[in-house]
């Protein structure tokens, strides 16, 4: 039986709706990507289980604080490895504020009803740019946002919307060479250095990743005096959260987001093993579980992790767990706050899931 054109092209129809069907499965639907990256997955240690190695190591050991007068030095001990001499950047603005800007990707309208322009520079001729949003019914309350590599926060504009629909004003900000950013240090007579990947080319590298967010603390703290300020960073961007929480106290609650794991639990997917997460100086002042420590300094103080258990990217697997406690009594015994690792198993990509959001909006809400 020969068939007609027209069943020929129900067929072709078919098998490419099938093939769609297929991929929107296999790599946008979450329930069966996570499936399919499990399956797909070398060895049950990427996902399934911690590796033994792991466990041979006591995090409680690592940690060095143990009373508030180890706090008070390790800040220090960390200030002085970002910023040298020149000391803490307290007092340090915004180089210009331009108000009612258009920002990209941002409508003007519903829970937004003004959007700010904050410039700040630095040394070298440096610049980060931010932008300040500003809910239209406030609970006179700010988050930081801090977005990571390969984007700009335009790109999880949907956890802005959210805070600001929630009543949180919003400063969010863009690693270095993103967005409008500057990522290049150039002197005369020297090849241009890189942020990110020449760090022993520059004095005082860090400084530039770190500045940029406390410069919006104290310009909020300056202009609008919020009842808090808390911080959310993606990715990178939750690297730079943990380190801004365990510098400046203002910082009340964090939530570093597929962004930072201790150095000895890392492998494999890591990247930029020479770049700011790996600086020298800054961990041997105070490596990743003192941080977390002087991120939950105080009583009323609190980070959560988010780690994204099934990522295709970055920090995954459930290996925060094996730390999680150990900071927690460490702050216990400095009356200090809460410290909790929170895992994502809703999806298997590298991003803040509905199911993360609303868990950091619910925390965000407790006194």
């Amino acid at each position: 039986m020969r068939w007609s054109p027209r069943r020929w092209a129900g067929v072709v129809l078919a098998v490419a709706g099938l093939a769609v069907l297929i991929e929107v499965l296999l790599h946008h639907y979450d329930p069966t990507r996570v499936v399919y990256k499990r399956l797909k997955a070398a060895n049950e240690y990427v996902y399934e289980k911690v590796h033994p190695r792991f466990l041979e190591t006591d995090p409680a050991r690592l940690i060095t604080i143990k009373t508030p007068i180890d706090v008070a030095g390790r800040r220090q001990r960390l200030i002085g490895a970002i910023w040298g001499a020149d000391g803490y950047p307290k007092s340090k603005l915004p180089d210009s504020v331009t108000a009612g800007v258009a920002a990209p990707g941002f409508k003007i309208g519903g829970a937004l009803v003004r959007t700010d322009r904050l410039t700040v520079g630095m040394e070298q001729r440096i610049r980060s740019v931010l932008a300040h949003f500003h809910p239209a019914r406030p609970n006179h309350r700010l988050v930081l946002y801090h977005h990571g590599y390969a984007g700009t926060y335009r790109d999880n504009r949907r956890v802005i919307d959210r805070l600001l629909k929630e009543g949180y004003a919003v400063i969010a900000l863009n690693l270095m060479g993103y967005g409008e950013n500057s990522v290049f240090l150039e002197r005369p007579g020297t090849a241009p250095a890189n942020l990110h990947f020449h760090l022993d080319r520059i004095d005082r590298p860090m400084r530039y990743h770190v500045e940029p967010s406390v410069v919006a603390l104290n310009y909020a703290e300056r202009r609008y005096k919020y009842r808090s300020v808390d911080m959310i960073g993606f990715s990178a961007g939750g690297f730079t959260t943990a380190v801004v929480a365990a510098l400046d106290q203002r910082i009340r609650r964090s939530y570093p987001i597929a962004g930072v794991y201790p150095v000895y639990l890392r492998e494999g997917q890591d990247i930029l093993t020479h770049g700011p997460q790996y600086y020298r100086p800054m961990l041997d002042a105070a490596g990743y579980l003192d941080m977390f420590v002087l991120g939950v300094d105080r009583r009323d103080r609190r980070q959560m992790q988010v780690f994204n258990r099934y990522d295709r990217c970055c920090f995954n697997n459930v290996k925060g767990r094996l730390y999680e406690a150990a900071v927690q009594n460490a702050a216990t015994a400095i009356n200090g706050g809460k410290f909790e690792i929170l895992i994502d198993e809703t999806h298997a990509d590298h991003k803040i899931s509905d199911f993360a959001l609303d868990r950091l909006i619910e925390d965000l809400a407790r006194p």
